[in-house]
């Protein structure tokens, strides 16, 4: 069976591309920037929002 999806690979990749991205910058940098990546994000959003939605009601 031939693979479609290479996930070890796919995750180095990202990882370095992630590692050079990132280089010189502090770790409150580097965390500004992530969230700035996400904000905007549905994917993100959506769990941000239920999250929030289940301590409203405890």
């Amino acid at each position: 069976m031939k693979k479609t999806f290479d996930a070890v690979a796919f995750m180095r990749k990202r990882r370095e591309e992630l590692s050079r991205a990132y280089a010189g910058l502090t770790a409150e940098q580097i965390e500004e920037r992530i969230e700035q990546a996400l904000k905007d994000d549905p994917l993100w959003k959506k769990p941000q929002e239920e999250r929030k939605a289940g301590e409203k009601r405890t």
